[in-house]
């Protein structure tokens, strides 16, 4: 039982090792563009998704963000939740 384990755990080492290998060129050419991007502008895309995504709760239209709670029988806007959750994000974004 134990040389089973032995040969199954050495031949999922080499397989890792291998296909290790074939990604170690391609990621690291990823990584080395990825490292000349400047913090800022990664930071200000991120900015300007999630205000873009903000927008775009803000301009749908009230019967796709209105949930009905059936215990109650009171309609929920979740636009203003979504919306506040967005801009504490932003925030957190623009401060850190």
């Amino acid at each position: 039982m134990i040389d089973i384990l032995t040969i199954h755990i050495s031949v999922s080492v080499s397989i890792a090792d291998t296909i290790s290998n074939f990604l170690g060129i391609p990621g690291q050419f990823i990584r080395d563009i990825l490292l000349n991007i400047n913090l800022h502008i990664a930071k200000s895309l991120f900015i300007i998704y999630f205000l873009s995504i903000t927008y775009w709760v803000y301009s749908l239209p009230k019967s796709e963000v209105i949930l009905h709670d059936k215990n109650s029988g009171k309609d929920i806007n979740l636009k203003p939740f979504a919306i506040s959750a967005m801009v504490m994000i932003i925030i957190i974004y623009i401060v850190f």
